[in-house]
């Protein structure tokens, strides 16, 4: 979640610098759109980064990286960018949003929006290697996020 409010954030920063004249609604919708298209980037490269298929919990290295990683970054990311950037982040998450905590849990139904994320993956991103269950491919998740951070600052 933390590199999905990160390149929402990024997103919402360059489109300001570039739609500066543009009237204020329609760079909501713009920003709003391109943070969910982010949302498929970011899917489609993950399958090069760490992410099992299954939760791991009994594992120490998979609860150390979620509990700091994907759930402390995540929140101190939030908190730092709440006040500027929270219907970026929210736009930028809608994805799991729907799929995983409304679709799932409420509506006991398959996910909606990432199977067409996996098609789009299959034909643009068939490519990339599978380390979803490569612990050292953490490292690429922290140059991804890393990257897209740098990126925010510099601007």
């Amino acid at each position: 979640m933390s590199t999905h409010f990160l390149i929402g954030i990024l997103t919402a920063k360059i489109l300001n610098l570039l739609l500066v004249t543009s009237p204020i609604p329609l760079k909501i919708i713009v920003i709003a759109v391109l943070a969910v298209i982010s949302h498929y980037l970011l899917d489609c490269i993950a399958i090069s980064t760490y992410h099992p298929y299954k939760a791991h919990w009994d594992d120490l290295f998979f609860k150390i990286f979620h509990l700091l990683y994907a759930y402390g970054l995540s929140v101190f990311i939030f908190i730092w960018f709440i006040e500027k950037y929270w219907w970026v982040m929210l736009f930028s998450v809608l994805p799991d949003i729907i799929d995983w905590y409304v679709l799932r849990p409420f509506f006991h139904r398959d996910p909606l929006i990432h199977p067409s994320i996996d098609k789009v993956r299959d034909v643009l991103f068939s490519w990339l290697p599978n380390l979803k269950e490569k612990k050292w491919a953490i490292l690429n998740e922290f140059i991804i996020a890393g990257s897209i951070g740098i990126g925010i600052v510099l601007l």
